[in-house]
C-alpha cells in the first residue's frame, strides 16, 4: 500500500485472474452516474460477486457519493455474507477514484482485515477492473417493462417534479436483475446460484486453487483445477436439490396454505433444511456414495473423496533435518540423474536433469513445476524470469534468474529435445496432464537416494534440499525480509525456519575446531 497526502493506494491483488471456485473469493466495485433532467445525476456505487455477477451492496446519492455512505454499505454486506474469518481473505477490487483511496474507506479495511483485503487498478488502467466495467453497461442497458433505469427514472420526473423516491425504483432494478439469468450462473438467477454454491461449498474440501485467468490471457494451470471443483460443486448441488424434491409439497394439495397441515409441512421441510446444514459428515456420506458410481475405478473414487471430504488429520512426525544440496553435490546430482530408473532411462534423466536445474537455481518447491511447459522455460530464458503459482499460497510469482542459471538451462537443450519433441511431453513430467504430486515426489527422492549411495554421500538428501540450498544462502548475504521476498515466502516466520541451515556443516567443524585450540 503506498500513502500519498492521505490518498492509500493498493496493490494491484486481482490481477484480472478473474475466474474463481466459488463466491466470496473476489468482490469488484466502482461508480457509476444516471443522468437525470435538468442537468442532474444519480451517482451510484455497485459491488458484484464475480462468482455469479451477484450484486451484494450498492448505495445511490444525488451529490457526488461520499466513502463513509460506501463503507456503510459494504459494512452491511459483510455482516451478511461473512459470518466468520477466514483463512483466504475475500479480495475487493476498485479502480483508484478518490473515494476508494480516501482515509475512511483505509480506515475500513483496517477494521475489517480479518474478512477482506483491498486490490486496486493500476493507475489509467480501467481493463484491470474490467468485470465491473462490463457489468456497469450490462446494468445501464438493463431493461424492466422496455426501459432502462435512465428512462424510468426520467419519465417518473416528468410526470413527478418533486420525486424523490430513487431507492425505490433502483432497488427493484437491482432485485431483478439480481433473478436474471446470466452467462456465468446456468439458467439459474444469480441469488439462487450464490445460494446453491454457498451451501454446496460447506459440504467440501476448499477447493486447490481460488482463482485463475480466464482462457482469454492465455493457459493457466489453475483453471483445469477450478473448472473440477466448479463441477463437483454442480453434483453436490443437484443431490440436495433431490433430497429437497423428495420432501417437495405438491401444488394441488388439498390444504389451503394457512392450514394447520400446510405450516407443519413446511415446518418439516425447514427442518431438514437445518439437519443438512448442521450435520455436514452425513450429507457428506450421502454426497459421496450418490457420486461415485460402482464401475468407476478406485482411483477415481479416492479422486472425488480428497475433492469432497476432509481428510482426518495425522500426528505429524518429528523428520530429521534435510541437507542442502550446495554447490559441491548439485553437479553430482545432475550427472546420475535417471540412475535410478530401469524404463525409458533417457527420458527420465533428462527430466531430472530439467527439473534438478530449476530446483537449485530459484529454490521452488516442487509442486511448483509439476505445470511447467517447454515454452515456460523458453520464456525464462528469454526473459530472465520463471512466472509460477506458487503450491501453498496459491498465487502467482515471478523468479528471477542470474546469468548462471540462464546458462545452465541452455545447456540443457538435448534435453529439451527428448523430453519434448522426441517423447511429446506437454509438461516436463506429464504427457497430457500433470504428474501426480506424491508420485513426482517418490520419483525424485528415489533418485537422489540412488545418487547418494552410489556415490557415498552420507547426507539426508530429499526434493526440498535444493530449496533449503537456496534460501540458507540467500539468509548468508541478505536480509530476511528480502530472503523472504525472493523466494516467495508471504510470512517471514517461514523465512525463520531456515536459519537453522545459517551455517554449513564444514563451517560449524571449523568453529568447533577453532574452540578446541583454545582449551
Amino acid at each position: 500500500m503506498e500513502d500519498k497526502k492521505n490518498r492509500y493506494f493498493y496493490q494491484n491483488l486481482l490481477a484480472n485472474q478473474n475466474i474463481t471456485a466459488k463466491n466470496n473469493i473476489v468482490w469488484v466495485a466502482d461508480i457509476t452516474s444516471i443522468k437525470l433532467s435538468s442537468d442532474k445525476k444519480l451517482f451510484m456505487f455497485i459491488c458484484i460477486d464475480i462468482h455469479t455477477n451477484l450484486i451484494i451492496s450498492y448505495a445511490i446519492s444525488t451529490k457526488v457519493l461520499k466513502a463513509k455512505t460506501i463503507v456503510k454499505s459494504l459494512s452491511t454486506t459483510i455482516k451478511n455474507r461473512l459470518s466468520d474469518p477466514v483463512n483466504s481473505r475475500v479480495i475487493l477490487h476498485t479502480d483508484r477514484g478518490s473515494q476508494f483511496s480516501s482515509q475512511t474507506y483505509y480506515e475500513f479495511f483496517d477494521k475489517h482485515k480479518s474478512y477482506i483485503t483491498a486490490s486496486m487498478s493500476r493507475d489509467s488502467s480501467p481493463k484491470d477492473n474490467s468485470v465491473c466495467e462490463r457489468y456497469m453497461r450490462t446494468f445501464k442497458s438493463f431493461k424492466i417493462n422496455g426501459r432502462t433505469l435512465e428512462q424510468t427514472l426520467n419519465e417518473k420526473l416528468k410526470k413527478q417534479p418533486n420525486f424523490k423516491s430513487y431507492r425505490m425504483i433502483v432497488s427493484q432494478y437491482v432485485k431483478m436483475l439480481n433473478e436474471q439469468p446470466n452467462k456465468k450462473t446456468f439458467g439459474h438467477s444469480p441469488n439462487q446460484k450464490d445460494k446453491n454454491v454457498e451451501v454446496a461449498s460447506r459440504l467440501m474440501l476448499d477447493p486447490i486453487y481460488s482463482k485463475a485467468f480466464s482462457r482469454h490471457f492465455g493457459y493457466d494451470p489453475r483453471l483445469f483445477e477450478i473448472e473440477q471443483f466448479k463441477s463437483n460443486s454442480e453434483k453436490v448441488i443437484k443431490l440436495l436439490e433431490e433430497v429437497a424434491h423428495e420432501t417437495e409439497v405438491v401444488s394441488e394439495t388439498p390444504f389451503d396454505s394457512d392450514t394447520l397441515e400446510n405450516k407443519f409441512i413446511i415446518k418439516q421441510i425447514d427442518e431438514l433444511k437445518s439437519l443438512i446444514q448442521s450435520n455436514p459428515e452425513l450429507t457428506r456420506e450421502y454426497v459421496l456414495s450418490a457420486i461415485s458410481p460402482i464401475e468407476e475405478s478406485l482411483n477415481d473414487l479416492h479422486t472425488k473423496m480428497d475433492k469432497l471430504l476432509p481428510k482426518a488429520k495425522k500426528a505429524r512426525q518429528t523428520m530429521k533435518l534435510r541437507d542442502p544440496i550446495d554447490r559441491n553435490l548439485f553437479p553430482i546430482f545432475l550427472k546420475y540423474a535417471g540412475s535410478a530408473s530401469s524404463y525409458k532411462r533417457q527420458l527420465r534423466a533428462s527430466q531430472l536433469r530439467i527439473c534438478y536445474t530449476i530446483l537449485y537455481h530459484i529454490g521452488l518447491r516442487l509442486n511448483e513445476i509439476r505445470y511447467l511447459t517447454e515454452q515456460d522455460i523458453y520464456d525464462a530464458i528469454e526473459n530472465a524470469q520463471f512466472s509460477v503459482i506458487h503450491y501453498k499460497t496459491k498465487q502467482a510469482y515471478n523468479h528471477v534468474l542470474n546469468d548462471q542459471a540462464i546458462k545452465d538451462l541452455k545447456c540443457l537443450e538435448e534435453d529439451f529435445k527428448i523430453v519434448f519433441k522426441k517423447n511429446n511431453f506437454k509438461y516436463i513430467f506429464g504427457k497430457t496432464t500433470p504428474i501426480h504430486s506424491k508420485s513426482l515426489i517418490r520419483m525424485v527422492n528415489k533418485d537422489l537416494k540412488n545418487t547418494c549411495k552410489i556415490n557415498d554421500i552420507y547426507c539426508n538428501v530429499k526434493s526440498h534440499s535444493f530449496r533449503i540450498n537456496m534460501i540458507s544462502n540467500l539468509l548468508r548475504v541478505t536480509t530476511l525480509h528480502n530472503t523472504a521476498s525472493i523466494v516467495g515466502h508471504t510470512d517471514i516466520r517461514s523465512t525463520l525456519k531456515y536459519k537453522r541451515y545459517a551455517l554449513s556443516k564444514l563451517e560449524i567443524q571449523k568453529l568447533l575446531t577453532k574452540i578446541q585450540t583454545l582449551d
